[in-house]
């Protein structure tokens, strides 16, 4: 009788159990949309946590870069300044600001292009002030790596694999020399 009274016993805590577990999984959700809304909050989480490390890394090596040529290294901080000085550093700051300007209209004028009325001035303006930007950016880059007594597969890198080789040329051993 005893034995008889404790399978019993285990068997109604078991189904309580499993009651209780059916409960709770239903109550989360487990089975729907929650858990892979969970797991793509987690994915958009890695990706905010890593991006923002990128940028700060970016950050640093754009301050290195700038301090290595006698400036203010927080100047790599402020959005067009930073700009104007590494074009300075390098070049003629003006041209940094003409970089901003062309990107700026290229960007704009793309945007107007496109819809369900295209605008061919607009497609013309944007093409051009693009195609200006990008030479301007390309020369930079040459006489970026040229300041900093690099040579062209250097320059080749910094074209295309932009901001990597910021990172080796603000962290590693490269010293500026100077403009041209």
């Amino acid at each position: 009788m005893y034995l008889e009274l404790s399978k019993s016993f285990v068997h109604t805590i078991a189904n309580k159990d499993l009651e209780k577990i059916k409960l709770i999984r239903k109550g989360t959700n487990m089975d729907g949309e929650g858990g892979l809304f969970a797991l793509i909050l987690g994915f958009l989480a890695l990706f905010l946590i890593l991006g923002i490390v990128w940028y700060i890394i970016l950050i640093i090596g754009n301050w290195r870069i700038l301090s290595k040529a006698g400036k203010p290294g927080w100047y790599s901080l402020i959005p067009i300044l930073n700009i104007y000085e590494e074009y300075e550093i390098c070049w003629k700051g003006w041209y940094g600001l003409l970089y901003i300007v062309l990107f700026v209209v290229a960007s704009v004028a793309s945007s107007s292009a496109t819809g369900e009325d295209p605008n061919i001035v607009a497609s013309i303006v944007a093409a051009i002030a693009g195609i200006g930007a990008l030479v301007i950016r390309i020369v930079q880059s040459a006489k970026l790596a040229k300041a900093f007594g690099r040579g062209t597969v250097f320059t080749i890198f910094l074209i295309i694999f932009e901001r990597l080789t910021r990172l080796v040329l603000g962290l590693g051993s490269s010293q500026y020399v100077g403009k041209e």
